[in-house]
């Protein structure tokens, strides 16, 4: 009898906290409102709550030895601490995966590169913009091209020299820089970027060598492609 009384009232108080977490947590992550979709997906984190609560409550309440109504309120405090941080935890990984604006000193930042490559390694010149493209990853959701302009490539002393920026939107501990030259072979930059950018990376980077995209084995091969880089502020973000 405990432990049910434990449970349900377990189940309750977790499934009212669950209400505004979900609805926060459904906001943050963009989950779509068409068609109801974001309702239902409330509905659903509520009743995973109250479902999670009731067996959390009967776990507990046997863990803890619960046999006497005096030691009800001992079942009962543990139970709701074990499902409040279970809660808590698992709406922070998810908020945690949000792509989040970044910001250095009030003022957005982007990156700043230049790559050096062997003239017989690039394409045929001059180039076009189907000839070489760039990438920056930062998560599964930040993933995306970055905007070359051919006319600032510059051709001296057998190599090219390839300048870009792109901006930085979210905090990553494995970003990388990527290069391809004509859809076929592909140069890669595990970047030591900070997570979050500070003043110390508006300064350039000496000249790092990228690796073949692919994997060669159980290694990287390292290449004459070299690249540097740095943090620029862009402005404060607009209202």
């Amino acid at each position: 009898m405990i432990a049910i009384v434990v449970g349900l009232v377990t189940a309750i108080i977790t499934a009212v906290v669950t209400a505004p977490v979900a609805d926060h947590v459904t906001k943050a992550m963009k989950v779509s409102n068409m068609e109801g979709n974001r309702g239902y997906m409330v509905i659903l984190l509520i009743l995973c709550g109250a479902v999670g609560g009731l067996i959390i409550g009967l776990v507990v309440t046997g863990m803890v030895g619960a046999v006497e109504w005096n030691q009800y309120w001992k079942a009962q405090g543990y139970a709701l601490l074990a499902s409040h941080g279970l809660l808590f935890a698992i709406a922070g990984m998810c908020l945690l995966s949000v792509p989040r604006q970044l910001l250095l000193k009030g003022e957005l930042i982007a990156l700043d590169f230049e790559v050096r490559l062997p003239a017989e390694l690039g394409p045929a010149w001059p180039i076009e913009a189907k000839d070489v493209r760039m990438s920056l990853y930062a998560t599964r959701d930040d993933n995306r091209y970055v905007e070359l302009d051919t006319t600032r490539i510059q051709r001296s002393g057998g190599e090219l020299f390839i300048p870009g920026e792109v901006m930085l939107n979210t905090a990553s501990p494995d970003r990388m820089l990527s290069l391809i030259i004509n859809d076929s072979t592909s140069y890669t930059l595990d970047m030591p970027l900070s997570v979050v950018p500070t003043e110390q990376d508006l300064a350039w980077t000496k000249p790092l060598p990228m690796r073949l995209s692919t994997i060669t084995g159980t290694a990287y091969t390292y290449t004459l492609v070299m690249v540097r880089y740095r943090v620029v502020k862009k402005g404060k973000p607009s209202a």
